[in-house]
């Protein structure tokens, strides 16, 4: 089973968000220290600038805890006074040389050494608290070249910290609607250029796997996808051109094996031909001469007979006994003996109406209905109207057998482009499937023996085909059949000779 796999716009999105995150991280880590370090650095301007001031208020001479003391309305106390209403502020506090407290002043709660506590007493300059919380900037007081004393200020780092936030959360809103921005107009312009001429070449490859070769692509955008649409659309021209190839030569083999089952039909036609062709010589040339003498006996046996039944009885058997022996080799000469396309011309309605008064005149219809169809204005067909009244008569005498009483058989003739159509369709018992490819060879039939020679429907296609036309036959079991006979038309010979 295949796992899930994201789209290449999430793919894509997902990547560039991840380096805008990225980026952001390190651009804000650096911004924020380099912006942390300069309000550090300005904060410890200004205490040094704030404690020097002080210390330039304090007297010439420095006193030490307990002999002296810096009074409360100098100007130094006065400074520190003023100073402790800064809401910055948090601890000013001086001390002598020997680190004894001489004057502080700061928030309360604070303790006086606050701005000493981290840092040892003999350390100058601005130092920050391990907490974060404040600066402290340290002064030595020297006097003579000696040192009399140390101040130190501590100011509070919150203001800095409170800036440092705002700042911070306002570089997260522009962050966050940049990523926004980034993700829509990025997704906007990734199905424009990449995802969406990448999703018709999907769709078009699929359609040349179905086998439509005919796709072509147009895409705009980079010069590499560019270069895949028409890369594509050569493979699709030369996939078309292979399949109408491939194509061209499987209708050729068709073609030619085609010509191959009918020379090899042909060829076994003919040799069978020519099998019956011999057969049915011999036959006539071994039987007619004998056969001629048993109908002489029987016909001088009835004459000499006549008042004796039986006798007429035997005789009228052998008669008619010999007499289909008769047919049936007369039909195997008939069946072996070639057919070619004559000049003759014939007109259709008169055939198949000169057939069918002659058969109803023999009672051939009888208990069956017949319905006769011809469209007017037949052309002539090229045919022998003979042989095609015997092709007629054999297909009415097929439907006849059938068929049974009470049924219907119908016969339609009409015209159609270059050849005339006729149809003798009966409401019989049909023909089984696999009888229907062998009703026209001779000696099949499915009467019962003595009923039939199984040659009238094999001389029929003989006859059909030496017109150069066709005879088929469908059928449906429990419906009835259709033979079609298909004659070409005389005028598209005079067109061809012409």
């Amino acid at each position: 089973m295949t796992g899930y796999r994201p789209s290449l716009t999430v793919s894509i999105l997902a990547f560039l968000g991840s380096l805008l995150v990225l980026t952001w991280l390190l651009f804000s880590l650096l911004a924020f220290n380099t912006a942390a370090s300069d309000l550090y650095f300005q904060k410890g301007e200004h205490a040094r600038t704030l404690l020097n001031s002080f210390v330039s208020l304090l007297p010439d001479s420095i006193p030490t805890y307990p002999e002296g003391f810096i009074p409360s309305d100098s100007q130094a106390s006065r400074y520190i006074q003023k100073l402790s209403e800064e809401s910055a502020f948090s601890r000013l506090t001086l001390l002598d040389r020997n680190g004894t407290v001489l004057l502080s002043a700061g928030r309360d709660g604070s303790d006086l050494y606050a701005p000493f506590q981290e840092h040892t007493k003999t350390a100058d300059g601005s130092f920050i608290l391990p907490d974060g919380s404040g600066l402290v900037h340290l002064i030595s007081i020297t006097r003579d070249g000696q040192i009399v004393g140390k101040a130190g200020l501590l100011l509070s780092l919150a203001p800095e910290k409170a800036r440092l936030n705002r700042s911070r959360e306002i570089l997260m809103v522009y962050f966050v609607l940049d990523f926004i921005l980034l993700l829509g107009l990025g997704s906007f312009v990734l199905s424009r250029i990449v995802v969406n001429p990448i999703n018709r070449l999907l769709s078009a490859t699929e359609k040349i796997t179905g086998g439509q070769y005919r796709q072509r692509l147009k895409v705009s955008g980079s010069v590499e996808l560019a270069r895949l649409a028409h890369a594509f659309n050569e493979m699709a021209s030369a996939l078309d051109n292979k399949d109408r190839l491939v194509t061209e030569q499987m209708a050729a083999l068709e073609r030619a094996n085609s010509d191959l089952r009918q020379a090899r039909e042909e060829s076994l036609r003919i040799e069978k031909m020519a099998s019956i062709g011999l057969l049915a010589a011999g036959m006539a040339h071994e039987i007619g001469t004998p056969l001629a003498s048993i109908m002489g006996y029987a016909e001088l046996a009835a004459g000499e007979q006549s008042d004796n039944p039986a006798i007429q009885d035997y005789a009228r058997r052998i008669t008619d006994d010999c007499s289909r022996i008769d047919r049936i080799v007369r039909g195997l000469l008939d069946f072996s003996r070639p057919r070619t396309a004559s000049g003759a011309h014939a007109d259709i309605r008169d055939v198949i109406m000169s057939t069918v008064d002659l058969m109803s005149q023999q009672g051939v219809f009888k208990q069956l209905n017949l319905s006769v169809a011809i469209d007017d204005g037949l052309l002539p067909a090229r045919c022998d109207q003979h042989q095609l009244q015997q092709v007629i008569i054999n297909l009415l005498l097929n439907s006849r057998e059938a068929t049974p009483a009470g049924g219907t058989i119908n016969i339609r003739a009409c015209q159609k482009t270059s050849h005339i159509r006729l149809d003798v369709i009966d409401s019989g018992a049909g023909i089984p499937d696999e009888s229907m490819k062998h009703i026209f060879d001779p000696f099949y039939t499915t009467r019962q023996p003595g009923k039939g020679t199984g040659l009238g429907l094999a001389i029929s296609a003989r006859i059909v085909e030496g017109f150069g036309g066709r005879i088929s036959a469908s059928s449906v079991v429990g419906e009835g059949s259709c033979f079609t006979v298909l004659l070409p038309l005389a005028a598209a010979e005079e067109g061809g000779d012409a």
